[in-house]
């Protein structure tokens, strides 16, 4: 295969995708918290009801391959159940409903805080990262297990909100431990936690692949997210990437907000499928679940999860 690098007229930095040694770092770290099983670019995700899915990578919503290397990977895999991602062209416009992961092009900006921030943020996430320093809030880079901790009890808590299985707290400390990936915390005058993200970089992006927090008045959220811009700013990044979204959703229109442009996401499996529409059911049966049982039972449920 070619070396992993999109290039596209007119896709330009917003097409860059994962380094080889990032993707091999979360390959190994998801399946020694898992136990899955791997075959070479694949983690073998075992299933209740069907066979094994060979995917590419869990938990990354693109690898080191573009969007031609993908296709090329996914028909070396005719007759097996696989899950292969890629970053498609930016200037096709993302399907509304599909999944998309929504980047800021912060050397479009000249890599400067001050017009990032004038001309990037939406003058309502102006306002309300104002509004969070003014009610107190702070956000701050944390380390250690109480970090840790912190981190997965509000991702766990999010993840709940919307249905899906929580994340095991060794990923967490698998991740951080290998990919030097840093957490950021917001508190309140109290020192009560109210949002986190945890955040890497690779080569030229900023990327974090988890993000949690309350809904509050004083918007903790857009601090925490503002925080992360200036910490990747800092660090010379040119691309701050806020994960995958729902295109046209409320955290798709979120994210927009701080300058994120939606980029298509190649989904390439052994059958089609809409991602959001086949979990709807799922989603509204686990929230109904009491949270000592999912928070129980979620890591297993997720290790079974191909498409995460």
């Amino acid at each position: 295969m070619r070396p992993a690098e999109a290039r596209s007229g007119g896709g330009g930095r917003l097409l860059a995708v994962h380094s080889p040694d990032y993707v091999e770092t979360w390959r190994s770290v998801v399946c020694d918290v898992y136990g899955w099983r791997r075959q070479g670019r694949f983690a073998v995700v075992p299933s209740l009801l069907q066979a094994p899915t060979f995917v590419c990578v869990p938990g990354l919503d693109y690898t080191d391959l573009n969007a031609a290397d993908a296709r090329e990977l996914a028909h070396e895999m005719a007759g097996r159940a696989f899950n292969v991602r890629a970053l498609t062209a930016s200037d096709d416009q993302p399907t509304p409903g599909a999944p998309g992961v929504l980047r800021v092009d912060l050397a479009a900006f000249g890599r400067d805080r001050e017009t990032v921030w004038r001309h990037a943020l939406h003058g309502t996430k102006r306002t309300a990262v104002r509004r969070a320093r003014k009610a107190g809030l702070r956000c701050g880079e944390e380390a250690g297990p109480a970090a840790v901790e912190t981190l997965f009890r509000l991702v766990s808590a999010t993840l709940a909100r919307h249905g899906v299985p929580i994340v095991p707290t060794a990923f967490f400390e698998g991740v951080i431990g290998t990919l030097e990936a840093r957490i950021l915390v917001v508190r309140d005058r109290a020192g009560e936690a109210l949002a986190s993200l945890l955040w890497c970089r690779d080569g030229p992006l900023a990327l974090s692949p988890f993000v949690a927090g309350v809904h509050r008045a004083d918007r903790p959220g857009d601090l925490l997210f503002w925080t992360m811009m200036e910490q990747a700013l800092l660090e010379g990044a040119d691309i701050v990437d806020f994960g995958r979204a729902r295109v046209g959703g409320g955290t798709c229109r979120f994210k927009q907000k701080f300058g994120a442009v939606p980029v298509s996401v190649l989904w390439l499996s052994d059958r089609p499928f809409d991602l959001y529409r086949r979990y709807a059911p799922a989603q509204r049966l686990w929230r109904a679940l009491p949270r000592p049982v999912t928070d129980r039972l979620g890591p297993r449920v997720r290790r079974r999860l191909a498409d995460q």
